[in-house]
């Protein structure tokens, strides 16, 4: 039966789009006509604002124009707390079948966080976009976070992220490669560090080096456990693909992130990759020689070992040595959130014997800029998620299956992706809000399987094939509840 009650909000609906139209708010209107398959969809899978923002948010950068920035505002700026609303909406009334996990002291820090960084810019900022920045940056990558964490992935849901991961890998992987062939092909915008290091449409290396371990990880997962040849190859080749890539980004940082989590993914899948290895060393040597890209090669070992390069690495170390004083002066409350650069140069000193301060360098550690602009209180509620979900690990890891889409391997897999981001945030100050969602992403995939590793019940289920001869052998023996019950059906058969 229809009733007449939704046609008042048809009609202002209409008006409203109509006026939106003729005053060329365009796609303020579209938003509007929109947002009920929006809400119907979100309501019915939460974690697609996920994979829209996986899709897209790489082709957008912050300060966007025009179409892009309007892009940029639903896809980044609205999506992802919309969704957020939704789930908990839809909880609260009941339209959920399946609770919504409890939150905890991580997110309760992230709260705090976000508490004290609007404190900060209150009382001591004096940047013009320090909420912009706060919103893009912090709020927005820990709604990512709550969407993963609020809905908890499962098996059918982890597998329709891979071909949105496989897509980021390998189109951010094109554009790489683009920029140092044909980088007349590219907007230039993604033309900021071309010849000289790869970033893609990323705009920063740290973002396009974590980028591919983040996606060469779970695409490697993904293929581990592919039940056909072909995608398996071609999710293995994916991989190995990620790995080339975070060799071109020519940064130091990245290829140490890159090492680190190699070292992880290898302990986690420790059969494949050693016979993968075998084979794919000597061919990809044997490509670089024939295909000429030996200059890549000459072009790595002076990003290595050369005086450039050392003076390179020297000359932040009186930016490190500012921010560590700037901690002595003020180690509480710090210099404000976002006045680093403001203030860093007062407290710059030579390094007697390795470096004088001849140049002001930006903040190349996120986490000494934590430190100096938001104090020891806010450095603290910044890293308290991520060193709960660490602590939690190991307990976890014990009760999760060794193999599966959610098991052990796959928490590994997660950790060496959050480790890649520690290990280049300690050389950058990562600032494109497309590589700290990513980070949050993680993190809430982490939290995710963590919580439900941790929820009280038996431990989960071994995969198949995973256990070992002797659980075989025991699983076959008869329990003493089971022989009495046999014992019983021969007595009434025999009588």
């Amino acid at each position: 039966m229809v009733t007449l009650g939704g046609v008042p909000v048809a009609i202002l609906a209409a008006a409203a789009t109509a006026y939106l139209g003729a005053t060329g708010l365009w796609y303020l209107a579209v938003a509007v006509i929109a947002s009920v398959p929006l809400a119907f969809v979100l309501h019915r899978y939460p974690l697609s604002v996920i994979m829209i923002w996986l899709l897209v948010m790489p082709f957008l950068v912050d300060d966007a124009g025009g179409t892009l920035r309007k892009i940029f505002w639903i896809t980044h700026r609205a999506l992802p707390v919309i969704a957020l609303l939704v789930i908990v909406a839809s909880s609260r009334l009941g339209f959920r079948e399946k609770q919504l996990p409890r939150l905890g002291w991580p997110e309760l820090a992230m709260a705090a966080y976000v508490v004290f960084t609007l404190l900060s810019i209150g009382y001591l900022s004096q940047s013009d976009r320090a909420l912009y920045d706060l919103y893009d940056r912090v709020v927005i990558p820990m709604a990512l976070y709550l969407v993963v964490r609020l809905e908890e992935p499962d098996e059918r849901d982890l597998r329709r992220f891979v071909p949105v991961v496989l897509f980021v890998l390998l189109s951010q992987a094109a554009v790489g490669w683009l920029g140092w062939l044909a980088p007349q092909a590219l907007p230039g915008d993604w033309l900021d560090r071309a010849g000289t290091r790869t970033t893609g449409s990323l705009r920063e290396v740290s973002v396009y080096g974590t980028t591919m371990v983040f996606a060469g990880a779970l695409v490697l997962h993904a293929g581990w456990h592919a039940h056909r040849r072909t995608r398996r190859v071609i999710l293995f080749a994916a991989a190995i693909l990620a790995g080339v890539m975070v060799f071109m980004t020519f940064s130091r940082a990245s290829w140490l992130a890159g090492l680190v989590a190699f070292a992880a993914i290898s302990y986690a899948y420790r059969g494949v990759l050693r016979r993968t290895l075998i084979v794919v060393v000597p061919l990809l040597a044997l490509s670089i020689v024939l295909s000429g890209a030996t200059q890549f090669v000459e072009y790595a070992d002076r990003r290595f070992l050369s005086d450039a390069s050392e003076e390179s690495a020297l000359s932040r170390l009186p930016v490190a040595y500012a921010a560590l004083n700037m901690v002595q002066e003020r180690p509480i409350w710090g210099f404000g959130f976002g006045n680093f650069d403001l203030f860093d140069r007062q407290y710059q000193e030579a390094i007697p014997g390795l470096v004088v301060p001849e140049k002001d360098h930006a903040s190349h550690n996120l986490y000494l800029t934590v430190l100096a602009e938001q104090g020891v209180s806010g450095f603290f509620v910044f890293v308290a998620p991520m060193l709960f979900w660490l602590a939690m690990a190991i307990p976890a890891a014990r009760r999760l299956p060794k193999e599966g889409i959610r098991s052990r391997q796959f928490l590994i897999g997660l950790w060496a992706i959050v480790a890649s981001f520690v290990v280049v945030n300690n050389f950058s100050n990562m600032r494109v809000s497309f590589g700290l969602g990513l980070w949050w992403i993680a993190l809430g995939l982490v939290a995710a399987v963590t919580t439900t590793a941790l929820r009280p019940g038996p431990p989960s289920p071994r995969a198949p094939g995973s256990e070992s001869a002797a659980d075989r052998v025991s699983a076959q023996i008869p329990s003493p509840a089971e022989l009495r019950a046999i014992a019983s059906r021969h007595h009434d058969h025999d009588a």
